[in-house]
């Protein structure tokens, strides 16, 4: 039995509400209320979606026609002219996965916080702004029309600024909280205008009325803004952008995925993600995992009848999802802080999810992108876990040996790598999350690319180099976190002999010590002996919990999402044209399809030489990691300064953005506008002021030579006027 309409509502506008509270009356009711209230708010609006989500898992779920059921709250929302939007809740299976990963994680994520942010003097405000990204992210998910979502996606992008912000004493926290802030504003032009053209194109942006437009191809249903030629119907339309014309559902697919670019940290608009880790641990672990980077994928699934019938765009989502994920996984391998590698994990495993997407598996991207929440948010606040224990140090040559102090936080970090590489038997059900969910990806894809779809046989190939990648950087954080001697910063004082990788450039970051003076972040640790310990128990029920879901959400949906049943449990969320056979393709010979045996091993082979070559060069030979960084190396040094694209971004945008912006301040506005408009009238003012001035020189001789010589003047004009007119 699913929920009522009440208890759907409550878990969407429940956690806006509860921010409000904690945020504007926190003085009033004090830190602990504030606390109680956010953190209560979100955990049972979690256990809800979660109850939702199991039943439409287990087939207890209504449609409403269009796979949906539709919650109005305000009708209309927005009435200007021909333009028409309604404010509703929109309740499907794509709604209620999100749901489910988002209210769940935030709710683990809240608790977590309550020993996390101990000593922290702002604990209201943190849990505020928590409250708000899961309201601004419940808000997108459920959006019944592209304002809506879009309303929400601006939300996300305002909380998540105050979160990475948050320890605004902190110029590089307030550094990294702008540079996200700007790097989704650039994808949010491209979505807007996304936005505008759906509009143009069909006269609404309700869900709806644009898909089922798409899906049944006519426009018998929807009023156009503009006038098509003469038989067009959607699939064929064309429409003119910057001079050139292109098929209406292409520009719009591009255009719309920019904006997924930019909040799910795709390449070329992925540099804000790894600088996020200047946030608090629990808003890493929220971003991350279940929020914002999730958002784009969402987007691109939601849409899929756009983008079953615009090859171009698919094509494009799938190069750049194949090229993410392989460039993030070279990024993690030479990474030293902590939580910088399991960002850039994040980033390489969103790169899954949008080929996945690009090559028309769409089921199986939001599959990973379920999955992934569990284990990610896992090792996110395992690592957090670390820093806390660690006395917030988050560089890993700095540790090792910690293991035997953080038994718990140990093994929930072991689950969560082993989930992360996908390590699993192929044709049985033993294998953690990842199995399940990034298998399905690389075997789907490679079906794909024996059909021919665009670029499917290179992200197949970036795929298990990826994975590849992936297995030996999640093994090399565990060997030297938790493996190893630990530590003797004493002793490193005086030798270059640090366990591992003391040469490498790349960046590493401490958080705050909260028990330190506010603003003033203590990182006098580094040079102090602390012996680890575990975290308190408040911070270790949630590694508990998500160690269940790490360990056995693949086994448990993958025939919801997938297998035999995907087509119930979607019941029409996700669209796929009647050619698009990806799925069904991917199941061996002896089932019907057309993969071949070893594409399903080729995964498990790549993550077990991973695994080898990285207990090899941390663990029993732990010199080897640090000649390779001592030795340098071009390419360790394009992987450990990130393919020098801040240097890029810096050297083009940052540098040209800020030449330009001097050039229109002192050429054009100073010297053009100022010089010729009010400076210019004024200095020209002052200039015969300044002449006629000199002219008043007190003496009443000069006055009337002046007053006798203008009568002169003007006598003489006069007499030369009435002789020609004579």
């Amino acid at each position: 039995m699913t929920l009522p309409e009440p208890l759907i509502v409550f878990i969407v506008l429940a956690p806006g509400l509860a921010a409000a509270i904690a945020g504007l009356f926190q003085k009033f009711i004090g830190d602990k209320i504030a606390m109680t209230i956010t953190s209560a708010t979100v955990i049972t609006a979690g256990i809800l979606s979660l109850y939702q989500l199991f039943a439409y898992a287990t087939g207890d779920h209504h449609g409403g026609g269009h796979g949906a059921h539709i919650i109005p709250l305000l009708e209309p929302w927005i009435s200007i002219g021909e333009f028409q939007a309604n404010w509703s809740i929109r309740v499907d299976a794509m709604s209620i996965v999100m749901m489910a990963v988002i209210t769940s994680v935030s709710g683990l994520v809240h608790l977590y916080s309550w020993g996390y942010m101990e000593e922290d003097p702002h604990k209201a405000r943190f849990f505020a702004y928590l409250s708000l990204f899961t309201f601004a992210m419940l808000m997108l998910v459920t959006g019944d029309n592209l304002l809506q979502i879009f309303f929400g996606w601006e939300g996300v992008g305002l909380a998540s600024y105050l979160l990475i912000g948050f320890w605004y004493h902190k110029d590089s926290a307030n550094s990294a909280s702008i540079k996200a802030f700007v790097t989704n504003r650039v994808g949010d032009f491209g979505l807007a205008l996304g936005i505008m053209a759906v509009f143009y194109m069909f006269g609404s942006i309700e869900l709806h009325a644009v898909l089922d437009a798409i899906k049944e191809n006519t426009f018998e249903n929807v009023q156009p803004i503009m006038t098509f030629a003469e038989g067009a119907l959607p699939r064929d339309a064309v429409m003119e952008f910057l001079g050139i014309r292109f098929y209406a559902l292409e520009l719009i697919g591009v255009l719309l995925f920019i904006g997924a670019m930019g909040k799910s940290a795709q390449f070329f608009l992925h540099v804000w993600l790894p600088d996020a880790m200047e946030g608090p641990t629990p808003v890493s672990a929220l971003i991350h995992a279940a929020t914002m980077v999730t958002a784009g994928v969402y987007l691109v699934c939601l849409l899929s009848p756009i983008y079953e019938y615009a090859p171009v765009a698919s094509g494009f989502i799938a190069l750049i999802g194949a090229v993410t994920a392989l460039y993030a996984a070279t990024v993690g391998l030479a990474q030293n802080d902590i939580k910088r590698v399991i960002a850039y994990s994040t980033c390489s495993q969103l790169g899954y999810m949008f080929f996945a997407a690009g090559i028309g598996a769409y089921q199986a991207a939001m599959f990973h992108l379920f999955t992934h929440a569990f284990f990610k948010a896992l090792l996110f606040l395992g690592a957090g876990s670390v820093i806390h224990g660690m006395h917030h140090e988050q560089d890993m040559r700095k540790m090792g040996g910690v293991a035997k102090y953080m038994k718990l936080t140990y093994a929930a970090m072991l689950i969560g790598t082993i989930a992360i590489i996908g390590l699993g038997i192929p044709h049985t059900s033993f294998g953690f999350a990842g199995f399940f969910s990034k298998d399905a990806i690389i075997e789907t894809t490679f079906a794909a690319s024996l059909k021919g779809v665009t670029f499917a046989q290179l992200a197949f190939w970036f795929g298990i180099i990826a994975a590849l990648l992936t297995s030996f950087y999640s093994w090399r954080l565990i060997y030297m976190t938790f493996h190893g001697p630990m530590y003797d910063a004493a002793h490193s004082a005086h030798s270059h002999d640090v366990h591992d990788d003391h040469g490498a450039t790349a960046e590493t970051h401490s958080e705050p010590d909260m028990t330190a003076a506010v603003g003033e972040p203590d990182h006098a640790h580094h040079d102090e002996h602390h012996e680890p310990h575990e975290s308190p128990l408040v911070m270790l029920i949630p590694l508990v919990l998500l160690s269940i879901g790490a360990v056995f959400a693949g086994f448990f949906f993958y025939d919801s999402f997938v297998g035999h049943h995907q087509k119930e449990f979607w019941d029409g969320a996700i669209y796929a044209a009647s050619e698009n056979t990806v799925l069904k393709d991917k199941y061996d010979v002896e089932h019907g399809g057309i993969v071949p045996g070893w594409v399903f091993y080729a995964p498990l082979i790549v993550t077990i030489l991973g695994f080898l070559l990285a207990t090899f060069t941390y663990l029993f030979n732990r010199g080897v990691g640090k000649r390779i960084a001592q030795s340098g190396g071009p390419l360790h040094a394009l992987f450990a300064n990130k393919w020098y694209f801040d240097e890029l971004y810096q050297a083009t945008f940052v540098r040209g953005t800020k030449a330009l912006g001097d050039f229109f301040w002192k050429v054009g506005d100073k010297r053009i506008i100022d010089g010729l408009g009010p400076d210019g009238l004024s200095g020209l003012a002052r200039w015969s002021s300044a002449r006629l001035s000199a002219m008043h020189t007190g003496y009443l001789y000069h006055y009337a030579f002046v007053i006798l010589a203008a009568a002169a003047v003007f006598g003489a004009v006069a007499l030369i006027n009435g002789t020609g007119a004579n």
